[in-house]
């Protein structure tokens, strides 16, 4: 488990985004450690994400066929 982190790397403390600090990624990584969310095999809850046609999607109408998600950052 993760105990402390004494000081964060230069890439975390020049990251762009005024509202990202370091303890959100100690956060998720201790959630990932931890191996919290949704269990490999299990059904993920539903949820609506826009489309990149400005529609909104929910997962619950893709059932069925395979979904791919890609989250990531342009920057």
């Amino acid at each position: 488990m993760i105990e402390q982190v004494s000081r964060p790397s230069a890439g975390l403390r020049d990251y762009n985004y005024a509202h990202f600090r370091t303890k959100h990624f100690v956060a998720d990584l201790a959630r990932s450690v931890r191996g919290d969310g949704v269990p490999p095999g299990a059904e993920a809850p539903d949820f609506e994400l826009p489309a990149a046609t400005g529609e909104w999607v929910r997962l619950s109408a893709l059932r069925g066929g395979p979904v791919v998600l890609h989250f990531g950052s342009g920057t």
